[in-house]
């Protein structure tokens, strides 16, 4: 339970609130990713085995590229779609099935065996991994994990290009990690010269909690979005953190993105919901339609799926 947990906290207050209803709502692009320009020589993943990686629990050795991979942490399921990869089973399938529809979008029709929010160890050891990619709420279970399967422990929420790449090196697929960063790099660099009309529009990112209250977040998840699309924040916003409708209003963003709290979903979404709220009414983003709700909660996550997403959902929001 305690990846669940986490990763509810992390999207409710730290994350979104790790981890997106309807109105004048701007619809999210659910779709996969556009796989990156792969270069011929690169198609194969790399057959330089045994290799040793360097984890937080220290070195494991993998003895050949693996073929069944399992994950006992949910949010790794979406670094292993970025990576054209699927796991035999892994932690929260269902979870992701009915919250997530980016990722479910990516792992529909894929046979994988659902672990559970509390990881269930013997279907994990019924899957018969040839490695297990873990988080390092797991890093006490690790002599257990390693009886199983090779295992390595990566960050639970570290930087997401890092994370990537870590994993790509576990499966062999660091050439396809390189150009996926390559990719994003490069359409994020297109979209920042298409959004330049809007570099003196103020952007800003918060969760509707219900009750008239939002989340919202300034530890640096969003600067793929702010320094590599070029928007501008609204510097006003001083912390993460709950903030009242009251004090939106006082920030008055020019435009704002609300994010679906996939644990508290506001039915019809935040528009409607607060369509006779003359507060809410007040603000320049409601008057000038530039409120734009996204269906996917894994905005503000450490992933790479909800970056890559992000840059397309931002960029069909702004671009207009």
């Amino acid at each position: 339970m305690r990846g669940f947990k986490f990763l509810s906290r992390l999207m409710l207050i730290a994350l979104l609130g790790m981890t997106a209803a309807c109105g004048t709502q701007q619809e999210s692009v659910s779709k996969p990713a556009d796989k990156p320009a792969i270069k011929a020589e690169e198609t194969q993943a790399s057959t330089d085995y045994p290799r040793t990686i360097k984890h937080l629990n220290g070195e494991t050795v993998i003895p050949a590229r693996p073929v069944k991979i399992a994950t006992p942490y949910i949010a790794f399921v979406d670094y292993l779609a970025v990576l054209d990869e699927y796991p035999i089973a892994a932690q929260g399938i269902e979870i992701i099935k009915r919250n997530f529809p980016n990722l479910s979008k990516h792992i529909e029709g894929k046979t994988i065996m659902d672990l559970g929010m509390e990881v269930d160890m013997e279907k994990l050891l019924a899957a018969g991994p040839d490695v297990i990619i873990a988080a390092d709420d797991m890093k006490d279970q690790y002599d257990r994990l390693s009886q199983i399967a090779p295992t390595v422990i990566f960050p639970q929420a570290g930087d997401w290009r890092e994370t990537l790449q870590q994993i790509a090196e576990v499966i062999g697929k660091e050439d396809y990690a390189k150009n996926v960063l390559a990719d994003f790099d490069a359409k994020s660099e297109a979209y920042k010269q298409k959004l330049a009309f809007r570099q003196d529009e103020s952007v800003m990112f918060a969760m509707y909690s219900g009750k008239e209250q939002f989340i919202t977040w300034r530890d640096g998840r969003f600067d793929p979005f702010y320094v590599g699309l070029g928007l501008k924040r609204v510097e006003e916003a001083q912390q993460d953190g709950p903030l009242s409708l009251e004090s939106l209003v006082a920030l008055n963003p020019d435009h704002l993105f609300i994010i679906n709290n996939w644990q508290f979903p506001v039915e019809g979404g935040v528009m409607k919901a607060l369509a006779d709220n003359k507060v809410w009414n007040g603000l320049k983003a409601v008057a000038n339609y530039h409120v734009y709700e996204l269906k996917d909660p894994s905005l503000p996550g450490p992933m790479a799926l909800a970056k890559i997403d992000g840059i397309e959902e931002i960029m069909k929001a702004l671009g207009k």
